[in-house]
């Protein structure tokens, strides 16, 4: 009996580590950290160098806004306004005017 319901237990165990939550909480720090570090690579990407990141905030369910300053391709400090859509796990990244 013993041997049974430890062989259930770690069944039971073993699978519910496979589900992956589909949505995270405002405050969860996963797609915030996630979105961070997206928003700065993308920066890299287009060309921006010594980003650092002002702000993160959630704007909607699956959707943070990153503020950040960066130096641009000339040499002057720009500061960055990037959207991360948690889903598509896309960023995109540009100057605020």
């Amino acid at each position: 009996m013993n041997g049974r319901c430890l062989g259930l237990g770690i069944v039971i165990l073993a699978l519910s580590s496979c589900v992956i939550p589909v949505d995270y909480d405002k405050d969860d720090y996963r797609p915030r950290e996630r979105g961070r570090s997206a928003c700065v690579d993308e920066a890299h990407e287009r060309g921006y160098r010594n980003v650092d990141v002002e702000s993160v905030q959630a704007v909607d369910p699956g959707i943070w806004e990153v503020i950040m300053h960066g130096r641009g391709a000339t040499g002057r400090d720009v500061k960055l306004s990037c959207e991360y859509n948690v889903r598509l796990r896309r960023a995109s990244v540009g100057p605020v005017d």
